[in-house]
Formats: structure tokens, sequence, C-alpha cells
């Protein structure tokens, strides 16, 4: 399978309602579609959605390194060999893990297809679908509430809400929501680094009883003492996020225990290869794990998707980054039914691409 053409497309997404989290308004998100052809007309599909505020990257640099640097290091090379491949581009450029994750995911689709199997079965399927969550942005507490039910009607189990501005306002929103939607819906609290070490801890007691599943990233990436303090002093689990961008990131967490969970996204990680070696380094040292996402086309939430199912130590998902984007370039991959997220049976992702 030599590679014969990298091909790359900019595509825009307006959301269906914008949301706030602790450090930004989001109503438009710009992602980078990857096409990889190889000789014999395969093609395998990829996608990048930087991140500038956690990666630092941009649609616009993810462009100029797959034109610049990526993409031609691809050329002429055996799609198959994707560790090599990996390498190869880990050592063509520093960081850019959004444009590699696209790539990589590309990768991944065409040997599925070359194999005439559907992603999770080739990466190992430990489980056939897997509980997903869908986010509510940080809202005044009756808009917050009517998207709860709207999603609770919609047949999804977990919800997350973000937080992160004031501690006090997010325990208020988040006992109006278990009072809306009841004891059975599952509750997830994402602060995005917003709290110090005392705001999170009072907002952690505040909530006792309350029955959250994990309060995610409660604290800044590279504070880990913090992080590690209120993992310590916490009786809600703790997951890491925005702490966690690679496998050193990975293992120094594990470690030291500075979380009890590690959201592993794709596109922080720079591809599958480097998620299913983050999995594997968190299992170790038995914490486990969530595959999360940015906003994304279905692409690399299909490709998250598999990756999710495939393994026992991911236990949580939050694959709900596709759901308002007006309109995706993109369908197939996964279905998701009464709030599970399923990836389909064809061949690599299961996708098509309509640009």
């Amino acid at each position: 399978m030599i590679i014969r053409n990298v091909e790359i497309f900019p595509v825009s997404f307006r959301l269906t309602e914008s949301y706030a989290t602790a450090y930004e308004t989001t109503s438009e998100v710009h992602n980078v579609v990857c096409r990889i052809e190889t000789k014999a007309g395969l093609v395998g599909w990829g996608n990048a959605a930087p991140d500038p505020y956690v990666m630092g990257e941009t649609s616009t640099s993810v462009v100029q390194a797959i034109d610049q640097q990526l993409g031609p290091a691809l050329l002429g090379e055996d799609a198959t060999r994707i560790h090599y491949l990996h390498a190869k581009l880990s050592e063509a450029v520093p960081g850019n893990y959004a444009a590699k994750a696209g790539l990589n995911i590309a990768l991944y689709d065409l040997l599925g297809k070359r194999a005439g199997l559907p992603l999770y079965q080739l990466l190992g399927c430990y489980r056939r679908k897997i509980l997903t969550s869908v986010t509510i942005g940080i809202a005044p507490p009756e808009e917050t509430v009517r998207r709860a039910v709207a999603l609770a009607g919609r047949g999804f189990k977990a919800l997350k809400l973000k937080g992160g501005r004031d501690w006090e306002e997010d325990v208020a929103r988040v006992r109006r929501v278990r009072e809306a939607v009841g004891k059975e819906m599952l509750l997830r609290l994402d602060a995005n680094q917003g709290y110090g070490v005392e705001e999170a801890l009072s907002l952690i007691q505040a909530l006792e009883g309350v029955g959250i599943e994990f309060l995610e990233q409660p604290t800044r990436a590279e504070q880990l003492s913090s992080l590690q303090e209120v993992t310590a002093r916490s009786r809600i689990p703790i997951m890491a996020d925005e702490t966690v961008l690679s496998s050193t990131d990975t293992f120094r967490v594990a470690a030291h225990y500075y979380a009890d969970h590690i959201n592993i996204k794709l596109m922080k990680a720079g591809g599958l290869t480097n998620a299913m070696r983050m999995n594997i380094i968190a299992e170790a040292g038995e914490i486990e794990t969530m595959a999360g996402c940015m906003d994304e086309s279905v692409i690399s939430i299909a490709a998250a998707a598999h990756f999710a199912v495939a393994f026992r130590n991911v236990h949580y998902a939050d694959l709900d980054g596709h759901l308002d984007l007006d309109r995706d370039v993109a369908r197939g991959g996964i279905v998701i039914e009464d709030g599970f997220v399923i990836p389909v049976d064809g061949p690599g992702l299961g996708l098509e691409v309509d640009l």
C-alpha cells in the first residue's frame, strides 16, 4: 500500500447552539479533513480538530504543517507501516499533534479497508459499545436544566456539565440538573482548569451526596501539585484532561497518582498510535481512562469510538463533539442508541465523506 497522494480540506462548522466553558464561548469550529490515497486507489480519511487554547494549534498551522512537512514525508511510503510512519512524522516536526492525528487516523482507516475489517475489530474489540456523555456548556440554571431535560428525553444517560467560572454557581446548576433529571442520570462536571485548590475542595464538599461520577480538570494544567492535592482530599474521583497531552504526561500522572482518571483525546495525543500507548501506560498504573473529543467531524469521533470499544481500560466516553455541527462533511462511522456509541461494521472507520 504505497502512498501516492496526501490531500487536506479545511472546513468550518457552525454550531447549532453556542456553548461556554471556563475560558471561552464557541459558536464556530475549524477542522482539517485529511485524505490519503494509495497507488492502488484505496483512500483513507482522517480529521484534525485543532484547539488553540489547549494545544496551540489552528487550522492554518495544521494546513501549513501537512502541506510543507508531514504530507511530503508520507509520499512513497508503505501505509501499513503505521508505527514507522508515526516515528517519522514525530521526527519531521515537533508538536502539531492535531495535524499528526488527522494523518494517523487516515492511515488506520486505510489499514482497516485493506484488511476488510472495521477498525474496532482490527484493534481487538473488547466490547461492542460504550456509554457516552453529552456536554452542556456554562449557562444560567434555567437554560442548563432545559438542555439537560431535552437530552434525557433523547435517551442519553450521562451528561457532562461545564463549569469553572464560579464554583458556587456550578454547585447550584448541578443541583438543579440533578433534581430535574433524577437519580439515574450520570452527571459529570468539567471545570476546564477554572478552580484553585480551595475552590475545588469547597465545590466537592458541597456536591457530596448529589451523585457526581467525576470532576474533570479542576485546577490549572501545569499545577501538578494542586491537582494531586485535590485528588488526595476529594471523595469524588478526579479526571485529568489538559494536564495530560502525551505518553510522558500519562506516565507522570500515573506514577505520582495526580488523578484518578485520564481523558485521552486523539487530537492531544497525535492520533490513535499514541492514544493506545497512553492507555496502556495508564492501565499499568491502574488509572482508568476516558475517550474524549474536541468539536470534531464524525470522522475523528468515529476513530475515537473504535479506539474506545477496543480496550478494556477505556471505561468512559465523551464522544459528542459532532452532534452540534450544523453540517458535517461525513456520515456513518458510528451510531448512537440509548446513549451508547456503537462503531459501524464497515471496513476501516466505516465512513462516507462528501466534500
